[in-house]
Parts: structure tokens; sequence; C-alpha cells
């Protein structure tokens, strides 16, 4: 009887990862079609408001031209939307292939796309030695473009950020909650800022898609950044961790399988 029921509960759990799992491919199809839906109508009306912003100039009023400047926003912050939806529903699928790469080289090219807002903000970001790993490398590029980024966004108004990125190849064994294999090694990177930081108490929560610890008008963004991250990880069979606290920086702890 106990052998019966427990092939019985085997076949309902099957059953039902497999529901989830098309459940799973639907949804991902449905965000990935709607996505590209929604770009034609919305590249329209930025280009209209342009073009009236353009040629109607004298025929606004100042609050005319306010208008149109909102609408123009939030077309931008729609587009924006749209491509990170797009970016995390990419994520779900595709044949990757994990290459052992120069992590120092990845982390200049990420520095080189946000130069203007590190030089902005006189910026320092330290990242010597980080040695190889196997990555993704597209998704790897974006996990540290995230981070980086969301490191200079979240600065202390008046303190120049200083960002710090580490790297060392552990055991699992070494962590005690048992989340990795204790035999196996993996590349801890660790990337630390002197930022505004978090309440530790939701170390887990910003990791979920949408979700905000600020305001739209204090901080930009979608709130989907740090669910890539998350994602990007889990593609490589890895471990995010962070910690935080208010007005005392926050620290990111990435494990990675070594080989």
């Amino acid at each position: 009887a106990l052998e019966q029921a427990v092939t019985e509960r085997t076949r309902e759990l099957q059953t039902a990862n497999e529901t989830l799992q098309q459940m799973n491919k639907e949804l991902e199809s449905f965000t990935y079609v709607s996505s590209h839906d929604l770009q034609e109508p919305l590249r329209k009306i930025q280009t209209l408001a342009s073009r009236i912003l353009d040629k109607e100039q004298q025929n606004l009023t100042e609050s005319g031209k306010d208008y149109f400047g909102r609408i123009q926003k939030a077309a931008e912050r729609m587009q924006q939307l749209i491509h990170d939806l797009l970016a995390f529903s990419r994520l779900n699928t595709g044949d990757w292939t994990l290459e052992t790469t120069d992590l120092s080289g990845l982390v200049q090219e990420v520095v080189s796309e946000l130069d203007e807002t590190i030089a902005e903000k006189h910026a320092t970001i330290e990242a010597t030695e980080l040695g190889t790993a196997p990555v993704i490398v597209f998704q790897f590029r974006q996990l540290l473009h995230n981070l980086i980024g969301n490191a200079l966004k979240f600065s202390n108004p008046g303190i120049p950020p200083h960002i710090t990125l580490t790297s060392r190849t552990i055991k699992g064994g070494t962590l005690p909650d048992g989340t990795l294999l204790p035999e196996k090694a993996y590349c801890h990177l660790t990337i630390t800022d002197n930022g505004i930081g978090f309440d530790p108490k939701y170390s887990e929560k910003i990791f979920e898609v949408f979700q905000r610890l600020h305001t739209k008008a204090q901080y930009t963004g979608t709130g989907i950044g740090l669910a890539i991250v998350k994602k990007i990880v889990a593609n490589h069979n890895g471990l995010i961790t962070v910690t935080s606290e208010p007005n005392k920086g926050a620290q990111f702890d990435i494990y990675l399988p070594a080989a």
C-alpha cells in the first residue's frame, strides 16, 4: 500500500511539473510576443510627440510643452520596461555554452559602458586580479552591468561611489548553510559599495521582479535588474546573496561552479 501511494504521489508530482513547465513556456512566449507588439505603437507615440514639440513649438503653451515632455518621459520609461522584460524572458530559453573567461576583462567592458556616470559621480572602481571563471559571457556581462550600475545609482549624495570587486576560489563546504556542493570548487565573486544600502529584511525581496525599495522620483529603474541578476546566477547553477544596512553600503556575494 505504501509503495502504491509513493508511486501515485510520484506520478502526481510529474504531472504537476509538466503542467508547470508548459505554463512557464506559455508565459515566456506571451511576454516575448506582447513585448514586441507593444514596441511599435510606443515608437509611434515617441515619434509623434517629438514632431509636435519640434514643429508646433510656437503654438504650444508652456503647460502644453510640459505635457508633451511628460509623454516622452513616460514612453521612455515604458520602452525601458519592455527592454528589461524581454531581457528577463530571454534568460529562460537558449542553449548556452560556458566559456572560461577573464572576469577583469568583462569588468573593464562594463566600466567603459558606464564611463559617463562614473565620471559624473567621481566614482572609483577597484577590480584587480579577478582571475577566470566558466561563464555564459553575454549574460555575465549583463550581471556585472546591473550590479555595478546599481552601485552607482544608489550612491550616497555627496559621497563619491567606491566599488570593489574581488574574487577567490573556495570549496562549497566552507559555506555554513549547505546550499553548495561541499567538495566542489566555486569562484566566489564579491561586489561591495559604499552606497545608501537598505534594511536587511529586504535581502530576499530585492531579487523579485518589480520590487523597488525606493520611489521612482528618487531613483530611476524598472525593478527588474536584480531579478535578471538572480536568474543569470541560477543559469550558472550558482548562488547569490546580499548583505546590507541603511547608509552602510551593500555587498553581493556570488558563487559560481569553478569547473
